[in-house]
């Protein structure tokens, strides 16, 4: 057994001892109660006390494991972990320095580990925390005002595109199957966390039910960069022009009395891009998106318990683009069982279909990938969530061995 893997198993052990310890209930009331917000606690009231005030902190900490049961392109049955820290503080500015409807948020961030998708062949990742270097990152620094007694919002600094623009939930291990869906298929350009750039953007909600928004982000690929980023690449000198979204979105209970959001979007760059065929031809990059999220039950004794759904899908400009579209649709149920009220159960599927017009790509089609997973929320502060995976065609070739694959996403709030 490998370092790496005998490392992976430390890991697992340490994950199941935990487990073992707060399912026991001998600690119930003290530091791993199933009412504790905060493993740290909260500071001797010291830390609600400065939310009371403006200011919040977060520390946290995520790490995925995943294990190549069968499939891909070895025959070996590899582990392999990612995880990420979060340090980060918003800070409610109306409470701090009576600026009404202002707030602001600064977010570094830390990655590591390694990726099992380079040993399946795939597009997509079994671990969506991985990505984008093991390094610390500026995740967010930006400040948000409002006018027209809120209605009009104005964000501007530093942040990721899919924090304000096709952004959608998170409720799986899958990459596809998490978060905004062009920065999975265009990702050369769009930037989603842990990367960020300088923007601005606006939403106006013109009325209750209806918001719209723009945005400017800087088209920087020095900030993917692992070396710049060492000291929290702050400089423009290397962007490739911008990046242009625009989205409507519509929230609404409309269906059974029952939250949803649905949004239309598009983005395009102001510079031009080679296109994927080799023939030369310059293009700028683009793509549509539509999001969709609905609460489709409700318990009556708990209105946010029930089953809710997501459909995401992308439509990218084939000139410049190697993946033409991604389709996902992913369902969760909230409180499935009476005892565990707060955790839930959740199966999506995520389709990359492949642009025919690369060269490469004559004998390729799509790739689909799949997730069952049940998330264990012991509290506000642990959380833990089995999945079984299975991925269909990686990369689109059918010569790379449909693959399953085992993983445990475990999260903890400090």
């Amino acid at each position: 057994m490998n370092a790496l893997n005998i490392n992976s198993s430390k890991k697992i052990a340490s994950f199941s001892f935990l487990l073992a310890i707060i399912s026991s209930g001998v600690y119930a009331n003290e530091p791993w109660s199933q009412d504790r917000q905060w493993l740290f606690g909260d500071w001797g009231g010291t830390r609600s006390h400065l939310e009371e005030q403006g200011y919040k902190f977060n520390l946290s900490w995520m790490n995925q494991t995943a294990t190549l049961i069968d499939g891909g392109k070895t025959d070996s049955h590899p582990t392999r972990n990612a995880d990420q820290l979060t340090l980060g503080a918003n800070f409610d500015l109306n409470k701090i320095a009576n600026w009404e409807n202002t707030t602001a948020a600064f977010t570094i961030t830390k990655r590591g580990g390694d990726n099992i998708a380079n040993d399946i062949g795939m597009k997509g990742s079994p671990t969506e925390i991985y990505g984008r270097g093991t390094i610390w990152r500026l995740t967010q620094a930006w400040i948000k005002t409002g006018f027209i007694d809120n209605a009009l919002q104005v964000k501007i600094g530093r942040m990721g595109m899919a924090e304000d623009f096709n952004s959608s939930q998170c409720e799986f291990q899958s990459l596809i199957l998490c978060g905004g869906q062009i920065g999975k298929a265009q990702g050369d350009v769009w930037y989603n966390g842990p990367v960020s750039g300088w923007a601005a953007n606006v939403k106006y909600t013109i009325a209750p039910e209806w918001t719209i928004g723009a945005g400017i982000y800087e088209n920087n690929p020095e900030n993917t960069e692992e070396k710049k980023n060492l000291n929290f690449n702050l400089s423009t000198n290397e962007a490739k022009g911008t990046l242009i979204p625009v989205e409507i979105a519509w929230k609404t209970t409309r269906v059974n009395q029952l939250s949803g959001e649905y949004k239309l979007g598009g983005f395009w760059s102001t510079e031009d891009y080679q296109a994927v065929d080799g023939s030369g031809k310059q293009q700028p990059k683009s793509g549509l998106w539509l999001n969709a999220q609905q609460q489709l039950t409700s318990k009556v004794d708990n209105s946010r318990q029930g089953l809710y759904t997501a459909i995401n899908l992308t439509f990218n400009n084939d000139t410049t683009a190697s993946i033409s579209s991604t389709q996902q649709i992913a369902l969760w149920y909230k409180g499935a069982l009476n005892s565990r009220p707060m955790d839930q159960i959740g199966f999506g599927l995520g389709r990359y279909k492949f642009n025919d017009k690369v060269a490469s790509n004559s004998d390729r089609d799509d790739e689909v990938d799949a997730e069952l997973n049940y998330t264990y929320n012991y509290s506000p502060a642990v959380m833990i969530r089995p999945n079984i995976q299975y991925v269909y065609q990686p990369y689109g070739l059918k010569s790379i061995d449909n693959a399953w694959v085992a993983g445990v996403s475990v999260k903890l709030n400090f």
